[in-house]
């Protein structure tokens, strides 16, 4: 009997195969959850190999999947990432970062936009450095639309929550990770959005005291 993803259909299986193996992760978790189904960590390893089996499966053994490798990068992408939380009992979801690339991926696929070469190569390294996806959100953020209309003088706490992608009852971890990412976020698309630096600034020196509560142990 012939093994069948559950959560990818034939017609994306070509744009899904350009993907490297974080953003393959992202949206089959993502699209597992549309679907109201409750992956754990085998599953997500035969998901992305049943999509990629060239690049998931044992070397020298394309009818085995390479388990180590998927449950190793999801290890990752929970911990000093920021792109996943749950567990292998309660399951895993997206956070708002892998949210965000999550729904690019789906426009991209959708469109059959998807680029090969960075999926495989830059995305993998570091969620922060080339993809844009996090970067748009930054963009969406209460803080930033403010900022660029003029309105700075109407940025809250809470649109620096919400820039961070957290709230105070946030765990201190994952705290942590987002804000690292974030300040990731901004370092590398700074020398092309000067707005985007500005609102950082602005957040920083402002509101230096709720960053500075938000990275308290």
């Amino acid at each position: 009997m012939q093994l069948k993803t559950k959560v990818a259909k034939t017609e994306e299986i070509g744009e899904l195969k350009k993907l490297s193996t974080e953003k393959l992760i992202i949206w089959v978790i993502g699209r597992s959850k549309e679907l109201g189904l409750k992956l754990t960590p085998e599953d997500i390893v035969l998901e992305c190999w049943l999509i990629n089996s060239e690049k998931h499966s044992l070397r020298g053994y394309p009818q085995f999947p390479d388990s180590q490798t998927v449950q190793k990068r999801i290890g990752e992408m929970k911990g000093k990432k920021g792109l996943l939380i749950g567990s292998e009992m309660s399951g895993y979801n997206l956070t708002e970062i892998s949210k965000s690339i999550y729904a690019d991926l789906i426009e991209l696929i959708s469109h059959k936009k998807i680029d090969g070469k960075k999926g495989h190569s830059a995305a993998d390294r570091s969620i922060s450095s080339m993809d844009e996806a996090p970067y748009k959100r930054l963009k969406k953020t209460p803080a930033y639309e403010k900022y660029k209309s003029g309105h700075s003088e109407q940025i809250v706490e809470t649109d620096v929550l919400y820039f961070y992608g957290v709230n105070w009852h946030t765990k201190k971890s994952i705290i942590h990770n987002r804000i690292k990412n974030v300040d990731a976020v901004v370092n590398n698309f700074s020398p092309r959005d000067t707005v985007l630096k500005e609102v950082y600034n602005l957040l920083n020196e402002k509101f230096k005291d709720v960053k500075k509560q938000l990275l308290k142990e």
